[in-house]
């Protein structure tokens, strides 16, 4: 009788702990899938059905590369926050190496990955391509650093997160003007480069419209380092020239400046320059013949609160605890545009990616690392811009423009 109710004992603890066991296989299995799903969320998700929120993101590093840290920022706070509207967002990174052709496959891989929005590219001309690419799908994307009106050109899904070129260009020529009482200059222009050309017209228009004269142009191709040719002539003008006007992007352009206030050489004029200009490397380069240059920029982390704003002021700090260097404008372009999607989706009546991109259109008096007023009939941000000086062998805030 003892044997028999121990088998049966034995039997019943045998079977119970096969069931237990089951159980708790089939609750381990139910929660690595819901972990899963917030993880490695499917495809197949439906706008409002769907357990995260899928934001691409197209950069170029090195140059300006922190524009990654700026998106990264604004999408950790947001999280932080409750990210949109209870759902997480999850950040799809895609280095796109500066070249049209990946950027463009990028884009594509992103939209099939299921992003409701995409942040970036870094330059014109990858937003070009890749704008027709959203546009066939109907993806809204905010640009970072591309300043080329034509982004945005035919474009309906494209928003350009930064300035323009004829906006920065003629605040350059209106600031040598008005504020340094110039009525001559020099201009130097990469040739192959629409974004010198472009800078190079409007600033040659502004300038000349308000009296004063162009008295010389030179020209230079992408990469070169030796400028004596182009600088010998511009010195070689009598009186000399008030400023010099170099729209380039780098490094090997600001080597001009460094070279112009050579003893053989020595151009006593200004340098000016576009965002171009706004590079950590700047002095090193340049050295100290740049000293006393201007150029103009998206952001500046060298004002006051008073100057930039409170928003401001905590992007500063937040960046600051987390990378542990201040922020640039390529930074900032990366956090505003970010942080202009999610506000976006925040308002939006549902996820769908036409929603979002009405409520980016409808955008007014964004304040973050810059102030965004609104986006105009091209798409293109009327916004506010900062004019920096080289002082002290460090880029420090000179003027900030309010739109």
């Amino acid at each position: 009788m003892i044997r028999r109710r121990n088998q049966r004992a034995l039997r019943f603890w045998a079977v119970s702990g096969i069931l237990g066991a089951f159980c708790l296989m089939v609750v381990f299995f139910l929660g690595c899938q819901r972990v899963q799903q917030v993880v490695e969320p499917t495809d197949s998700e439906s706008p409002d059905n769907r357990v995260t929120v899928k934001i691409g993101f197209l950069y170029s590093p090195p140059d300006p590369g922190t524009t990654r840290n700026g998106a990264e920022l604004a999408v950790m706070l947001a999280n932080e926050a409750g990210g949109v509207n209870g759902l997480p967002i999850e950040l799809l990174i895609r280095d796109d190496k500066r070249d049209p052709t990946l950027s463009v496959q990028y884009a594509e891989e992103l939209i099939n990955l299921g992003v409701s929005a995409i942040v970036g590219p870094d330059y014109s001309t990858l937003a070009m391509p890749v704008g027709d690419i959203v546009q066939e799908h109907g993806i809204p994307i905010v640009t970072t650093y591309p300043t080329n009106p034509k982004v945005s050109e035919n474009r309906h899904f494209s928003f350009m997160g930064a300035f323009t070129d004829p906006y920065q260009a003629g605040v350059m020529a209106s600031f040598a003007v008005q504020e340094l009482s110039a009525t001559t200059a020099a201009v130097l222009t990469e040739t192959d480069s629409a974004y010198s050309q472009g800078l190079t017209d409007v600033f040659v228009e502004t300038f000349t419209a308000q009296g004063s004269t162009i008295a010389i142009r030179q020209f230079y191709e992408t990469g070169t380092t030796d400028y004596t040719e182009q600088l010998t002539a511009i010195a070689a003008i009598d009186p000399p020239v008030d400023v010099v006007f170099l729209p380039g992007l780098g490094p090997e352009f600001l080597l001009a400046v460094k070279q112009a206030k050579a003893a053989d050489i020595n151009i006593p004029a200004t340098f000016l320059g576009g965002d171009g200009w706004d590079r950590p490397d700047l002095v090193e380069i340049a050295g100290a013949a740049a000293e006393g240059s201007f150029f103009a920029n998206h952001f500046s982390a060298e004002g006051t609160p008073e100057q930039l704003g409170k928003e401001a002021t905590q992007f500063i700090t937040d960046y600051t605890s987390r990378f542990g260097i201040a922020p640039d404008g390529p930074a900032s372009l990366g956090y505003d545009a970010a942080n202009i999607i999610i506000a976006a989706m925040k308002r939006a009546p549902n996820l769908t990616a036409a929603a979002i991109r009405d409520q980016i259109q409808a955008t007014q008096d964004y304040r973050g690392a810059a102030i965004l007023s609104h986006f105009n009939e091209n798409r293109h941000a009327i916004k506010s811009a900062v004019i920096n000086i080289i002082r002290d062998g460090k880029i420090q805030l000179y003027h900030v423009l309010t739109p």
